[in-house]
């Protein structure tokens, strides 16, 4: 009897769908050139890359200026903790309206670890306050919890829209009305939202406008996509502090 392998690890990762190599194989032989440059192999780059940018903001329903396109879901988050905590200016906004230093941040305790281990970092250097929220035992976030944890000096919550490893699926909507509740009430733009989808796209509908978030992250090897390839959404008017010096 002929053997075959099953796949059943589709959370980790999948296989790249045919029709996405297909649709891929020209920018490796033909369409080669470089997008920032002005000639017309660069330019034809240059619009394909428009084009997906385009493809994704409809995904998510942003803008195509929010899409920022990384090597992949760890990137992606890295990029949203450490350029939202690190940046001058959230930090002196936060000092200004709660008298504190240091900022305070919440996360939960089943983030995955591209979200958890910089926000450790930051905590060890006393670079941050940091707020990680336990899970009842389907691995939820409790939002009553959540809006205790709340100060006037958080500038910046991080839950992931579903888990890798158990596929909880946490109450992001909730949670955001509830921050923007949070921040009308204290005369505030904090703290700024974040989710790891990377579990969720694909398998769930996801609107950056109805999960009230300011940055959302997705790969593309989770949704039959290419190895290397990642998206940070980053909502008008969100700055953050490169990560990355330099190449455009």
């Amino acid at each position: 009897m002929n053997k075959r392998d099953v796949y059943l690890d589709y959370a980790a990762t999948t296989p790249t769908d045919e029709r996405v190599v297909t649709a891929m194989l020209p920018f490796f032989t033909e369409i080669y050139g470089n997008p920032s440059s002005f000639h017309s192999v660069g330019l034809k780059a240059q619009q394909a890359v428009a084009e997906a940018r385009k493809a994704i903001a409809h995904f998510l329903g942003a803008h195509e200026d929010e899409i920022i396109f990384t090597s992949g879901g760890t990137e992606s988050d890295n990029l949203a903790v450490m350029g939202i905590t690190q940046l001058k200016a959230h930090r002196d906004a936060i000092e200004a309206q709660s008298g504190q230093k240091i900022p305070h941040v919440i996360t939960s305790a089943i983030e995955h670890h591209a979200v958890l281990e910089p926000l450790l970092a930051l905590q060890k250097k006393g670079s941050i306050e940091l707020t990680i929220l336990p899970v009842d035992r389907y691995g939820q976030v409790d939002v009553v919890d959540f809006k205790q944890a709340l100060r006037p000096q958080t500038l910046f919550v991080s839950i992931m829209s579903a888990n890798n490893e158990i596929g909880t699926i946490q109450p992001i909507e909730e949670i955001g009305r509830a921050l923007l509740r949070w921040r009308k009430s204290e005369n505030t733009p904090y703290p700024l939202f974040h989710t790891d989808a990377c579990q969720s796209a694909g398998y769930q509908p996801l609107s950056v406008e109805k999960m009230h978030v300011d940055l959302l992250t997705f790969n593309g090897s989770k949704l039959y996509g290419p190895k290397g390839i990642g998206v940070l959404f980053v909502r008008r008017g969100t700055r953050l502090l490169p990560q990355m010096l330099g190449g455009g």
